[in-house]
């Protein structure tokens, strides 16, 4: 048995977990855009809301494109992990049925 252990399962969670915070985040991005600070009354109010829902929508979607870039590596690690699994299962297989080379 080999000293590395990679949990599937919860690499897979995680990675739709991560992949939906963008679906989570979508509609509250939409809101905050589409809040107008007019409806304040008061100017200098009215400002600082819609400067405060440009840098929280600006926000939101980097968020959600972090999180889309991470959901993609850990695709590619479980990929990477799998192939080089059954790389080291074939080799330990040639190994044993003595097709391997030197030992």
């Amino acid at each position: 048995m080999g000293d590395l252990y990679i949990d599937f399962e919860m690499l897979e969670k995680t990675q739709k977990d991560i992949r939906d915070i963008h679906e989570v985040m979508a509609a509250p991005c939409r809101e905050m855009e589409d809040v107008d600070g007019a409806a304040m009354g008061v100017f200098k109010l009215a400002k600082r809301m819609d400067d405060f829902g440009d840098e929280w929508s600006y926000g939101i979607k980097q968020m959600s494109k972090f999180s889309k870039s991470a959901a993609k590596a850990l695709g590619q690690i479980k990929k990477t992990f799998e192939e080089t699994d059954e790389q080291f299962a074939r080799e330990l297989e040639k190994a044993r049925s003595g097709k391997g080379g030197k030992r």
